[in-house]
C-alpha cells in the first residue's frame, strides 16, 4: 500500500499526517506555525518528510490564492513570506518527491466531499470561521476555483458601510472572524487582543456581559447576512461551516433564526457543520494529490 504525507499549514499550527491511498490515517502530528518566517515552515516540512521512508508523494493545504497547476502562491494569506512564491517547485527540489498544493478551504471541501458531510452533494459551499473567513465552492460536482484561483474567498465580502474609505474593517473576515471579535471586545475591556481569546469572549457572552452580548450578536448577524447572500448567489444544496466555533452547539440555531427573519427568505436554511474537523485539511490535500495524478480510488 502506497503512503503519502500531507501538510495543512494554518496560522497557528501546521498539521500533518501520513496516510495511505484510501485516506486511512497512519500517523498524525503538528508543529507551531511561525507566521513571520516562511522558511522555518518549509524547513520543518522538509525535515519531517525526510524522516520517513517509502513515501510516494506530498500534498499541501495552504492559505491564500494558489495556482494548483504550477504551485505558485500569488498571495499567501496569513503567511506573507509565501506571497509570490512557488512552494511546489521548492519542495520538489528539496524532497525529490511529487508535490501538489491546494488552497486550504478548497481542501476542506474536497475532504468533506470524499469522506464527510457532502458525500452525496453536487453543489455545496464551505465556510471556515477562524482568525478570518475562508470559503470554497463545489458546483456542478466539481471544485470551482475561478479564472485566477480566487473563487470562494468569502472573507473579502464587504458586509458593512465603508469607514473612512477603509475596506479592511468592513469585510466579513473582520466582522465575522474571530480576530475581529477578540479585538473589539479587548478594546472595550482596555486589553490587547493577545490577552483575549475567543473562549474568553463567549464565556463573557454566556454570563451576560453587555459588551460581549453586543459583539457576539453583531458577529452572528454578519455571518448570517453573508450566508443569506451566498444562498441566493449559488443556491447550494448545503453550506458547511468549519473552524473551532463550528463545535458550538448553538451556532446553527443562532444563524438559522437570523436568516429566517429576512422576509424574502423562504424554506429551510441548508447549513450544517463540517464532519472532519481538524483532519479535513490533510485529508483534502491527499485527495487533491491523488486526483491530479488520476490515482484516486472512488
Amino acid at each position: 500500500m502506497k503512503q503519502y504525507i500531507s501538510f495543512d499549514i494554518g496560522g497557528t499550527d501546521t498539521k500533518y499526517a501520513v496516510l495511505d491511498e484510501n485516506g486511512t490515517f497512519l500517523e498524525k502530528g503538528k508543529f507551531p506555525t511561525n507566521r513571520y518566517s516562511g522558511q522555518s515552515i518549509l524547513n520543518r516540512i522538509v525535515e519531517i518528510t525526510k524522516e520517513r521512508n517509502d513515501l510516494t508523494g506530498v500534498g499541501l493545504s495552504v492559505p491564500g490564492f494558489v495556482n494548483v497547476d504550477s504551485g505558485f502562491i500569488e498571495v499567501g494569506g496569513a503567511i506573507s513570506d509565501f506571497n509570490q512564491f512557488n512552494i511546489k517547485d521548492y519542495l520538489e527540489k528539496e524532497l525529490q518527491l511529487p508535490v501538489s498544493v491546494e488552497n486550504d478551504v478548497n481542501c476542506v471541501a474536497l475532504a468533506e466531499k470524499w469522506k464527510g458531510n457532502a458525500q452525496h452533494e453536487t453543489d455545496f459551499l464551505c465556510m471556515t470561521i477562524g482568525t478570518g473567513i475562508g470559503g470554497a465552492c463545489y458546483l456542478n460536482n466539481q471544485l470551482y476555483r475561478g479564472s485566477s484561483y480566487m473563487a470562494g474567498e468569502f472573507g473579502y465580502m464587504i458586509t458593512t458601510g465603508l469607514q473612512n474609505n477603509t475596506v479592511g474593517r468592513c469585510t466579513l473576515s473582520s466582522t465575522g472572524g474571530m480576530w475581529g471579535l477578540r479585538e473589539r471586545f479587548a478594546q472595550y475591556k482596555g486589553l490587547t487582543v493577545e490577552e483575549v481569546t475567543g473562549l474568553d469572549v463567549f464565556d463573557a457572552y454566556e454570563k451576560g456581559d453587555p459588551h460581549a452580548l453586543h459583539e457576539v450578536n453583531q458577529f452572528y448577524d454578519s455571518l448570517s447576512i453573508a450566508i443569506y447572500n451566498l444562498l441566493f448567489l449559488f443556491n447550494p444544496n448545503k453550506i458547511l461551516l468549519g473552524g473551532a466555533i463550528s463545535q458550538r452547539d448553538d451556532l446553527i440555531n443562532e444563524l438559522t433564526w437570523r436568516i429566517k427573519r429576512f422576509p424574502s427568505y423562504r424554506g429551510e436554511v441548508p447549513i450544517d457543520c463540517c464532519y472532519l474537523k481538524n483532519d479535513a485539511g490533510v485529508l483534502g490535500a491527499l485527495y487533491h494529490h491523488l486526483d491530479t495524478r488520476q490515482l484516486l480510488k472512488k
